[in-house]
């Protein structure tokens, strides 16, 4: 079997389960860890974490980060 993401031939069993696994986590588990993060970062409500008034005043909140987006 012939693997032309990575140009190589896969000849025996051990390649063989190198490249499915390889392939799993490049294609599904990657993408999908990456996506759940900026899921979790636009949609929760992160009011609930205490932030000092300095920190506060320093940049924007993510609340107007979300505004401007949306």
């Amino acid at each position: 079997m012939f693997d032309p993401l990575y140009d190589e031939i896969v000849t025996n069993s051990s390649d063989l389960w190198v490249y499915l696994v390889r392939h799993f986590f490049i294609e599904l588990v990657l993408p999908l860890a990456i996506f759940v993060a900026v899921m979790l970062t636009l949609f929760v409500n992160w009011n609930w974490i205490p932030i000092s008034r300095i920190e506060r005043e320093r940049g924007l909140s993510l609340e107007a980060v979300k505004k401007d987006l949306f």
